[in-house]
């Protein structure tokens, strides 16, 4: 009997071996029968149906198979069985009669020169013995169960082949779907449910183009005019790729490219398609702050260079009666926009640094209310309509940091106080003390920052492109250094703004331990 865990391939073998067997049995005129097929587990043959015997009269007959294989091994080629067992007979337990010798006969199941099992029948231990002339009786039905086993075994690897694949489908990270030849979808894994929010009982059987509806950036549809399924070709199999916007259930715009591998009919007509389906809005996103990027770099070395060149060309004419005063302004005009330029470059530098992970940290013990107040002097000489107050709090313990680092995070946070508040104002800068950390807030009093805008201002290359904002230089580097800075010493930033009003950045170092 087939195990109750049993594939449908098994059970359909099991149901074929009870119908060839009952019948091989039948026309010889024999009492009870067994099929054994090859087991790859147990590495000998064993009983895959069998009538007319019991649990002991089959023990008895394993012996006969372990033998079998003996001789099966010792002669590939051309193996008759029946020579030597067609007057044999089979010492079989019998509750009547102690023990009885049965007539048995016997053949391999051999398809395409391969032995796949053996079939035996036995006839009572009464009856004449088995003669020549069953061979060939036995043979017929020898090689339709050599048959049904072999179809078995091509079924159950395909199976196992296609629970194979459709793993591995289900398991990709990347979306996946089939779509017959009328462009229905057939198949939609875990990864497709979870980039477009539809279950798979919500869109199988339904236009591919119904549920994605593919379209350009510009939003003209792509599905309908552009699909590769609609293609001839004289290619069994082709592969193409389609990028646009598809629309989640929820109503959400992804970017995703689409592969498409078409399977098609010697006229080149489409017979179904696989498709990979991946979400590249980021990627997207990212080509774009890099473009924009690159646009405002150029902008940003242009127009220092402009001005340094400007100065340089009006100072060095022969004929210009220059005054001392008029020479040391347009020279310090000059060294700052060089200033600037070897300031853009180092972030430049740093910033490359930390995509190729070879920013390595020193640290040392620091004190930062010496380090911040170092910077505010800087910038006082640097500028006349803000003021700047330092406050930090009695007994600031050091922190354990990289002083060129933090440094940098320091200059670029009151950098940018100074830059957005083109207005003027007061800049404060004032340090708290908790239990595991230090708190250093930087305030400045300037235009503030838009509410959809504040998550992403860490991000590398990004920069506001809203109202007075555009109007300051920078590149969008400096915050996404100074996450990462304080990230790498397990510190954190975080903002807080009101547009209009100005904004609060407040950066955490871990406290020395001990200190305090």
């Amino acid at each position: 009997m087939p195990s109750p865990r049993a594939t449908p391939e098994q059970i359909d073998l099991h149901a074929t071996l009870k119908m060839i067997l009952n019948t091989a049995v039948e026309a010889l005129q024999g009492s009870a029968g067994v099929v054994a097929t090859w087991s790859e587990v147990e590495h000998r043959f064993v009983a895959t149906e069998s009538c007319g015997l019991d649990a002991r009269a089959l023990d008895r007959l394993r012996t006969l198979m372990d033998e079998s294989l003996t001789d099966l091994a010792t002669s590939r080629e051309s193996f008759d069985l029946l020579s030597e067992l067609q007057t044999h007979r089979l010492p079989l337990p019998s509750s009547e009669k102690g023990q009885t010798l049965n007539p048995i006969i016997a053949l391999p199941l051999q398809v395409g020169g391969e032995f796949v099992g053996l079939i035996y029948v036995l006839r009572p231990y009464d009856a004449a013995a088995f003669s020549s002339a069953d061979q060939p009786i036995l043979a017929a039905f020898a090689q339709q169960a050599a048959i049904a086993v072999q179809n078995a075994r091509l079924a159950y690897l395909l199976a196992e082949e296609k629970r194979r694949v459709e793993s591995i489908l289900e398991g990709s990270a990347e979306g996946i779907m089939s779509i017959d030849a009328q462009r229905r979808i057939v198949r939609f894994n875990s990864a497709m449910e979870r980039l477009t929010g539809y279950s798979r009982e919500d869109v199988l059987g339904k236009q591919c183009s119904s549920v994605l509806n593919l379209r350009r950036w510009d939003g003209s549809r792509l599905c309908i005019a552009q699909c590769p399924m609609l293609k001839q070709t004289g290619d069994a199999s082709s592969t193409s790729e389609q990028q646009g916007r598809i629309q989640t259930k929820d109503g959400q715009n992804i970017d995703v490219s689409m592969v498409y591998s078409i399977i098609r009919s010697p006229e080149g007509q489409p017979r179904n398609a696989v498709i990979n389906v991946r979400d590249i809005t980021r990627l997207r996103e990212i080509e774009s702050l890099r473009a924009t990027f690159l646009s405002m770099l150029g902008h940003e070395v242009q127009t220092p260079l402009s001005i340094i060149k400007g100065y340089t060309s009006t100072l060095a004419r022969s004929d210009g009666n220059w005054t001392e005063s008029t020479l040391r302004e347009g020279l310090q005009v000059i060294e700052g926009e060089c200033d600037r330029l070897s300031k853009m470059m180092s972030r430049l530098l740093l910033a490359s640094r930390i995509e190729t992970g070879s920013l390595t940290l020193k640290k040392e013990e620091l004190q930062l209310p010496s380090l911040v107040s170092k910077v505010v002097r800087r910038f006082e000489t640097m500028t006349r309509i803000h003021t700047f107050t330092v406050s930090f709090e009695p007994g600031f313990p050091a922190v354990y940091a990289d002083p060129e680092l933090t440094e940098e995070v320091v200059t670029n946070l009151i950098d940018n106080a100074v830059k957005y508040s083109p207005e003027g104002g007061e800049i404060g800068v004032t340090g708290k003390v908790s239990n595991e950390h230090v708190e250093v807030t930087v305030a400045d009093e300037g235009i503030g920052i838009p509410l959809r805008e504040v998550d992403r201002i860490f991000e590398q290359f990004h920069r506001v492109n809203s109202g007075p904002v555009q109007r300051i230089r920078g590149v969008g580097l400096g915050l996404y250094i100074c996450k990462y800075i304080l990230e790498a010493h397990g510190g954190s930033i975080r903002v807080t703004s009101q547009l209009g009003k100005g904004s609060q950045f407040t950066l955490t170092l871990p406290r020395c331990r001990g200190a305090g």
